[in-house]
């Protein structure tokens, strides 16, 4: 089934070309909210943070619920995905994340995250209890070039039926870990 037309049509008034990551920031925030409404006590909240060696913030929309990190997105430009540092970069703030999160405690069975440069996504999974982050991460060579992030990784588009079918499943799963949490949780919340 289709995005709604509210939302992709947020989508659909971003220019493809755009060098402005924050071009992408209401339409994601939306769909967000969307997949992960407050009603079913989620919040969608961008998260700030600063990009090793450089001035530049990255901007991560971290989905949780009450208050447990459940989902991540880190979004930049479609153009930006041309160019190899910029995925390799990508790449090493998503493991970053994920290690920041691994540091903490892991309620759920499985932390999803995306990589978003403007409607196409590569999906990130950690599964807590083996420790495996996938995909896996590819080693530079010493002497010779190696796309430690290649572009297809980023084959799927959430705008096209393949990719908004994958992100829906990933939703799925999210929210069913999140209501077993929810559950083992339920009888030490005073509040729903």
């Amino acid at each position: 089934m289709p995005w709604p037309e509210h939302i992709a049509l947020q989508f659909e008034l971003v220019n493809q070309f755009t060098t402005e990551e924050n071009d992408y920031y209401g339409p994601f925030n939306s769909l967000l909210t969307d997949l992960f409404p407050t009603s079913e006590y989620y919040q969608v909240a961008p998260q700030f943070k600063r990009v090793k060696g450089s001035m530049d913030f990255s901007v991560i929309f971290l989905v949780t619920r009450r208050k447990v990190p459940v989902f991540f997105i880190e979004l930049k430009t479609y153009v930006a995905c041309d160019t190899a540092s910029t995925r390799i970069q990508a790449d090493d703030q998503m493991r970053d994340r994920f290690l920041d999160f691994r540091m903490g405690s892991i309620p759920i069975p499985t932390l999803y995250g995306l990589s978003a440069f403007g409607t196409r996504i590569c999906v990130y999974e950690f599964n807590v209890e083996s420790d495996i982050l996938t995909p896996e991460r590819i080693s530079r060579h010493k002497k010779m070039f190696t796309d430690a992030a290649p572009k297809e990784w980023w084959n799927l588009d959430i705008l096209e039926p393949q990719g908004e079918a994958r992100l829906k499943e990933i939703v799925g799963q999210i929210k069913a870990m999140a209501a077993n949490l929810t559950a083992h949780c339920e009888s030490f919340l005073s509040f729903p």
